[in-house]
């Protein structure tokens, strides 16, 4: 694990802490979107309804005139795998052509659960987790505790 890997998770992180307490029964989830060292996009989840930390940071990126093909997406949970009240972000990611993506914890919700990553590794994308696990977990601590 590299210290950038770290930075940027962690920069994910404050992202998400922005929408703490803000997502309903979602998690304050935070994205960073980055390609050769640049930030290209970032996003944080907002409330119910509203686009997830990963779909605001591809937008961020897109309204910028970056193209995300080749990118890295760091996300601090596991991007969801079924439509809800928004569009699967695994399935987002994948159309987008994001090469990889980083992830701090799985999403404990019974319908994601490593179904998130199955998508994202079928659409041909590496996916490396367990990033700032610990701190992650202690930032969302709270919304946990629903699944425990």
């Amino acid at each position: 694990m590299t210290d950038v890997n770290k930075q940027l998770m962690l920069m994910a992180m404050q992202l998400g802490e922005k929408a703490r307490h803000k997502t309903g029964d979602n998690p304050w989830v935070g994205c960073v979107i980055v390609n050769d060292g640049q930030v290209l996009g970032e996003g944080c989840t907002n409330a119910v309804g509203g686009p997830h930390a990963e779909v605001e940071a591809i937008q961020h990126a897109e309204a910028q005139g970056h193209s995300l093909a080749g990118s890295t997406l760091y996300c601090t949970v596991e991007p969801c795998s079924f439509q809800g009240r928004t569009p699967s972000c695994a399935k987002t990611i994948v159309e987008k052509n994001i090469s990889h993506v980083v992830i701090a914890i799985r999403d404990p919700h019974p319908k994601v659960n490593g179904e998130g990553i199955r998508i994202l590794k079928a659409g041909g994308i590496s996916v490396t987790e367990g990033i700032e696990e610990v701190a992650v977990r202690r930032s969302l601590e709270t919304w946990l505790k629903v699944y425990e």
